[in-house]
């Protein structure tokens, strides 16, 4: 597909969903495919919210978004027609982590105990993997904003984009099954009892931490575990929301690669995991793709006897192999993602830029191009 079609299948897709979720492993485009596809909503007049958990953080040098929680208006300047909007969040783990506790918190009073507490201010910055917990809850609270009719939210890379999708199903499960209550219990006893004594009456789980961590960190564990213990509540019930959200009809992924081998595996990985979660595919991405024209100028001088010395017939022909590889790459995707059922799914190819997208202009330009 060209790239006037993958801009008219783009433009489709984005009529079609109110929510558009991409991935795809690192190094491929996707940030800047979601900046793109957010740009064409906005000329397209709607107004759109843009989260991004990308820890590149190209996407806020390049629209402007300052790092944080809330949302940022984009100033598109005057000559790019944008009839539309974008507003965007560059992800910020304590200053979401921060709202959450804003959100769930069950008085003012609990909510100032969390932030001052030393766990918490540990926890918050510098916890591992809790970015993507941090996303979805996000993508809650804004999908519950209805001024807002396109919603393109921009995942880490592969790996970690697939943890992303099970983060919603783990949180909800752990509050199902009843651990958060069996964790909590013991913590409640030990701060109606206190801690001392609760380990001298032989609590094996009580005792195991008070040996590891010692009678005060035991306490202040205990307190930290109470007072969060709505919160963690709040971010079940997101995530089961969210879990509806990313199955509606109105909500598609959107799969971005290249035609490296290593992009193709990864997408292909990528295609098994949604189907076995039933997501569904809305469009898939080929970046920089070996420009269609620049291919057929080659194949002309190949077959014509010229006196151009600019170029040697080995020149040409290392470019035309080149140019003949990408296109062998792009059409084996075919076969994979009908082998998931995503036969149907329309696939773009998007040719290589001269320049690099780091200016509103640019990504304008890539937009149109998308």
């Amino acid at each position: 597909m060209s790239d006037d079609a993958a801009n008219s299948f783009a433009r489709d897709l984005i009529a079609k969903h109110r929510v558009i979720v991409a991935v795809g492993s690192g190094g491929v485009g996707k940030t800047t495919t979601s900046a793109a596809l957010a740009t064409l909503g906005a000329k397209m007049g709607r107004k759109v919210a843009l989260i991004s958990i990308d820890p590149a953080k190209r996407l806020a040098d390049a629209m402007g978004i300052s790092l944080g929680s809330t949302f940022s208006k984009v100033e598109f300047p005057e000559n790019l027609e944008v009839s539309g909007s974008v507003f965007g969040a560059m992800l910020d783990q304590k200053a979401v982590f921060d709202e959450m506790v804003q959100k769930w918190a069950k008085s003012d009073k609990v909510r100032e105990k969390i932030y001052a507490n030393s766990i918490y201010q540990a926890v918050s910055e510098n916890l591992g993997g809790p970015l993507e917990y941090m996303a979805l809850a996000k993508l809650h609270a804004i999908s519950e904003d209805s001024t807002f009719d396109l919603i393109i939210v921009d995942t880490p890379p592969d790996t970690h984009a697939l943890d992303f999708l099970d983060r919603p199903n783990a949180l909800a499960g752990f509050m199902e099954r009843g651990v958060m209550t069996w964790l909590i219990k013991p913590f409640h006893i030990a701060q109606k009892l206190g801690a001392g004594r609760i380990i001298r009456a032989g609590g094996k789980m009580m005792s195991g931490i008070a040996a590891v961590t010692g009678v005060k960190m035991l306490q202040m564990l205990a307190e930290f575990l109470i007072l969060i213990e709505d919160v963690i509540k709040g971010f079940s019930e997101s995530g089961k929301e969210v879990v509806k959200l990313l199955h509606q009809k109105d909500t598609s992924f959107a799969l971005v690669t290249t035609a490296q081998n290593s992009s193709l595996r990864s997408t292909k990985m990528l295609a098994q995991e949604l189907q076995a979660k039933n997501f569904s595919l809305g469009a898939v991405f080929i970046n920089r793709c070996f420009p269609e024209e620049l291919l057929k100028h080659i194949e002309t001088a190949l077959n014509q006897s010229s006196d151009d010395t600019r170029y040697s017939h080995h020149d040409l022909e290392i470019l035309a192999k080149k140019g003949y590889s990408i296109e062998a790459n792009v059409k084996s995707l075919g076969p994979i993602l009908h082998a998931h059922g995503f036969g149907d799914v329309p696939v773009g190819k998007v040719s290589e830029r001269k320049e690099n997208i780091h200016t509103l202009e640019s990504l304008a330009r890539f937009a149109d191009d998308l």
